[in-house]
């Protein structure tokens, strides 16, 4: 069986030239049988003169360069959409998010037509329904740094790291896992 190979930009351009004409196709592969072919090596040559050769020795591809530009192009533009398990897992916190402040808006607008308690009630209401959906202030930014053996949280600020910075291990992780576990358990036995 065989397998597909993932092409280059300069790969694709020949191979639409291929395609394009028999008579094209011909005179590649009639260009291929040139002085660049067998690269062998001369005998005892001098390393500089080796190195050199190896770089300005090469065939120059019978394919223009905006061709081989656009599919790069193409290439960039592929890589740069976003995974569909990252869309759609950002979509879903997106639901939420607006889910959330649906139900927020209706919470207050009901404290809000309520006519028995003061505005300094309502005021006070408000924050808290706001603080319950998260939306009292935005969370900081932190910048994990994964601890080396033996280190542990003894860590200064590393070059290129702005903010908060938290150092975490895998010791650290597994101990904050059983911390929740047992604060789970505990609250179930209530």
């Amino acid at each position: 069986v065989k397998r597909a190979q993932v092409l280059d930009a300069e790969g694709l351009a020949l191979g639409s030239v291929i395609v394009s004409s028999k008579k094209a196709r011909r005179d590649l592969i009639d260009d291929s049988f040139n002085r660049y072919s067998y690269n062998e090596e001369e005998g005892e040559l001098p390393e500089w003169f080796v190195e050199e050769e190896r770089q300005h020795r090469r065939r120059q591809l019978p394919v223009d360069k905006q061709t081989v530009e656009a599919y790069r192009q193409r290439w960039r533009e592929i890589n740069a959409r976003p995974i569909k398990k990252v869309a759609e897992a950002k979509a879903r916190k997106k639901r939420r998010m607006l889910k959330k402040l649906e139900q927020m808006k209706k919470k207050a607008e009901a404290v809000v037509s309520t006519v028995d308690i003061s505005e300094r009630e309502k005021v006070a209401q408000l924050r808290r329904i706001y603080k319950k959906a998260g939306l009292a202030k935005e969370k900081r930014q932190v910048t994990y740094l994964v601890a080396k053996k033996g280190v542990g949280p003894r860590v200064r600020r590393p070059p290129g790291v702005k903010g908060q910075f938290k150092v975490v291990d895998s010791r650290l992780k597994k101990d904050v896992r059983a911390q929740k576990r047992k604060e789970q358990k505990k609250k179930r036995h209530k």
